[in-house]
């Protein structure tokens, strides 16, 4: 997957492009969604604010 960085929310710079995954699951909680965060040597889960910007990987569901 690319390590496309992400969005800040607050100046619309870009973060970590080249060294950190940043994807959005489709699990909400109000202003906040799960994402996946992945560099070279670890990958976890986290909560953050949707007005940043990571990235969307669009998944088909084959059931």
């Amino acid at each position: 997957m690319p390590v496309a960085g992400n969005r800040n929310n607050s100046n619309g710079s870009l973060n970590n492009v080249g060294s950190n995954g940043n994807y959005w699951s489709s699990t909400v909680d109000g202003t906040n969604s799960r994402n996946l965060n992945f560099n070279s040597s670890n990958a976890n889960m986290n909560s953050n604010n949707r007005a940043n910007g990571n990235s969307v990987r669009c998944l088909k569901d084959d059931t």
